[in-house]
This record gives C-alpha cells, structure tokens and sequence, in this order.
C-alpha cells in the first residue's frame, strides 16, 4: 500500500495498527491519514480507549480465539456505510 488516502484503507488497518502488527511504512501512513482525517483520528482515539479500558479490566489474557473473532469482527464491521 502506497497511500492511504480512503477511510476504508485506513479503518482495514486500524486493529493491526494498535496491536503493533504492521510495518514501519504503513504506520507511517496511518499516522498521516489520522493527522488529515478528524473523523478517523476520533474513530481511533475511540477504539484505542476502549482496548485500553478493556485491558485494565480483565487480568487474564484474552483468549486467542476470541481475538481472531473480535479482530474479523471489526474488519467486517468497520468502515460500512
């Protein structure tokens, strides 16, 4: 991926971003479209407290099961009309 210019590019990478997934050069694009796009910048300061929230709440590790769900999840759902 060269440019990142659609919300829908963005929103596809958004999990792996904040779960350190990708490579340098793509974190540099996401980091560029959150500084251009106000409405992706708030759909990821959203998610990343709610990842944080969630992860003060349980103690255990969250089951690998449930994160290929919940990460399939978010990439079917994000970004829909």
């Amino acid at each position: 991926m060269t440019e990142m210019k659609k919300c829908k590019d963005f929103c596809d990478k958004l999990s792996d971003y904040l779960d350190g997934e990708i490579g340098v050069k793509e974190c540099r694009l996401i980091e560029e479209h959150l500084n251009e796009c106000p409405p992706c910048s708030l759909t990821y300061q959203s998610l990343k407290t709610t990842v944080d929230i969630c992860g003060k709440a349980f103690s255990d590790e969250i089951a690998q099961d449930v994160k290929v769900r919940l990460r399939a999840f978010l990439r079917e759902h994000c970004g829909k009309d």
